[in-house]
């Protein structure tokens, strides 16, 4: 009886550990994912420049398994490209192919924010009201750390997300997840070196409203305006670009 006693004590650090060991792990993980994504959103990284792997992983002072896995990630978000034989490289930031998405999220959000505002049910209306929600506190907060800046750009994606999604059209809604992955990159680039103010919001606040009003001719109309700020944004975007010695853009 002492004994397995004695052995129960033994074995209770055991899974203490191996949750220490997940967390580090994780930790890591997330570190080396936002260090690599500031590396490129900050212009250290230039357009379509090769990333090498053992290069990057002792400028990181990580393994390549971290390393990897956030190239991966980036992968999926736009901000690499891999090519077969010879690896990943950063996005290269094409501003015409950037006008030509814009102009396509122009159409496709003026027509989610109209089918929304007279199709969506109460418990929709009630999921875009609650994300703008968090849109208005984070902005109050006025913080300008990396990882809430990647807040502001993921929940300005998502909440046109959720507006295709209460559509209930299916083409729509996967129209839109393509699109913003694509202008995935230039997003990154519009949130981190324009000065938005409080423009973001809102125009975000404008379009909630009318969607919560059930008018759609002002939804539809208050996308749009947010998508045409965008257009007028990359111009910018692109000054900044060129001023900060990156390749020429095409």
């Amino acid at each position: 009886m002492e004994r397995a006693v004695a052995a129960k004590k033994r074995e209770k650090p055991l899974p203490i550990k191996k949750a220490s060991s997940a967390k580090r792990s994780d930790s890591l993980r997330q570190r080396t994912y936002e260090q690599l994504k500031d590396l490129i959103v900050s212009g250290s990284l230039g357009p379509a420049e090769k990333l090498a792997e053992s290069r990057l992983a002792v400028m990181l002072g990580v393994s390549r398994t971290p390393l990897r896995e956030a190239l991966m990630k980036l992968e999926e978000e736009g901000l690499v490209v891999s090519e077969r034989n010879i690896g990943y490289k950063v996005a290269n930031l094409d501003i015409k192919a950037v006008y030509d998405l814009l102009v396509v999220r122009e159409a496709l959000d003026a027509c989610a924010a109209e089918i929304c505002a007279t199709m969506a049910s109460d418990a929709d209306r009630k999921r875009i009201e609650l994300l703008l929600g968090e849109m208005a506190k984070l902005q109050k907060a006025k913080r300008s750390m990396p990882a809430d800046t990647a807040r502001e750009l993921e929940l300005g994606i998502y909440i046109h997300q959720v507006i295709a999604e209460a559509t209930g059209n299916e083409a729509l809604i996967k129209l839109t997840g393509q699109i913003y992955q694509q202008l995935r990159l230039a997003l990154w680039l519009e949130v981190l070196w324009i000065d938005l103010k409080d423009s973001a919001l809102s125009e975000h606040e404008a379009i909630v409203q009318a969607i919560l009003a059930r008018d759609s001719i002002a939804a539809g109309e208050a996308a749009r305006r947010h998508v045409r700020s965008s257009i007028d944004n990359m111009s910018k975007v692109k000054e900044i670009y060129a001023f900060r010695g990156l390749r020429k853009l095409r």
